[in-house]
């Protein structure tokens, strides 16, 4: 059978084959390609049919993650910037663990294993969420080690039909610029897969061109972080984020206040103590949260006390970034905002 590269019908097909095969005579079928061979047509059917109540049940899901805190005021001030189309994604390592790449935390730990650097340091650093520090810790103990295994998480390319998640469905929801910074390279294995092509990849050292070229209508992927191809273009390291950040400053003023004409959405983000939140913060002190539009992240709450929550949110707004909380499966949660955010209600 050809290989199925539509999630959706990957996970239908998944669903239909759930209750074993078919034995005739000691000749062993799949139940979906018994119905696609026998009844095309009706292949079809069942299978729209399975979107509509997949589609329902997202909804309703969503609907349920809504009653929650302000999600719901927020949600529908979100829909309304959505629907005039001033909403980029910024996507985080969340949406591609489902695909077996690692969080940072996890990557970091287990570069760690073999590096030779200081473990009681190291921990301290990752006890604290400095990632960086962590990280430059690594760098300074074997960099080439360190490279390697960037190239050996980072550099994997899987066929499209192995890529799992509600990552795969985001050119249903975004088919403008989109903003990760994630090292792998899903983004371009997806979109390219349904025929959707970017304009241009941009990298953070690409930081002036992006400010050129974003608003002129060219589909952009900016890989805010680079490329875990050389040290030259990458951002992990506290020198890393020192030469881009701080240096010359080229990606505050080159991306983040570009990226302040729109609102973004942060999806598969943890938001914890990082350098992009910092730039933001500071464009918002600079200009005044007022004059800013505002930005939006699906957030977990899992695990968080009302006062914990409160200081995130508090946190949170100091770069003008509002959350919608949910609980539970990062993905489905997820998926189901999606869908009720693209939903034409």
């Amino acid at each position: 059978m050809d290989k199925i590269t539509d999630y959706l019908e990957r996970l239908f097909i998944e669903e239909l084959n759930s209750e074993g095969e078919v034995n005739i005579s000691g000749i062993c079928f799949f139940r979906d390609e018994i119905l696609s061979s026998l009844d095309p047509d009706a292949y079809k059917e069942v299978f729209e049919n399975w979107k509509t109540e997949r589609k329902q049940g997202n909804i309703i899901r969503a609907k349920q993650i809504l009653k929650f805190a302000d999600n719901s005021r927020r949600f529908n001030a979100l829909k309304s910037v959505f629907k005039n189309h001033r909403v980029i994604p910024f996507i985080g390592a969340g949406l591609s663990m489902p695909s077996n790449f690692p969080s940072w935390k996890d990557f970091l730990y287990k570069t760690q294993e073999d590096s030779g650097a200081d473990s009681s340091i190291f921990k301290r650093h990752m006890d604290k969420g400095e990632y960086e520090e962590a990280a430059q810790l690594l760098d300074n103990a074997d960099p080439v080690h360190l490279q390697e295994q960037l190239q050996n998480h980072f550099g994997v390319k899987p066929e499209l039909e192995e890529v799992q998640g509600i990552i795969c469905r985001l050119p249903e929801f975004f088919q403008e610029t989109i903003i990760t910074t994630n090292y792998d390279n899903l983004l371009k294995i997806i979109y390219e897969g349904q025929e959707i092509h970017f304009h241009h990849e941009l990298f953070g050292i690409d930081a002036e061109e992006f400010k050129a070229l974003f608003g002129t209508g060219n589909r952009i992927l900016l890989k805010l972080h680079g490329s875990f191809i050389s040290k030259n273009k990458r951002v992990l390291t506290q020198d890393d984020y020192r030469r881009h950040y701080s240096e010359r400053n080229i990606l505050k003023t080159c991306v983040m206040e570009s990226l302040f004409s729109q609102s973004l959405l942060f999806l598969g983000c943890s938001l914890d103590k990082d350098r992009t939140l910092q730039c933001m913060a500071e464009i918002v002190e600079e200009r005044g949260n007022d004059n800013l539009p505002k930005h939006y992240a699906f957030l977990s709450c899992e695990n968080l006390s009302d006062e914990e929550r409160t200081a995130r949110r508090k946190e949170l707004q100091k770069s003008n970034i509002f959350p919608i909380w949910y609980d539970g499966d990062h993905d489905k949660n997820i998926e189901a905002l999606l869908e009720l955010l693209n939903d034409g209600e």
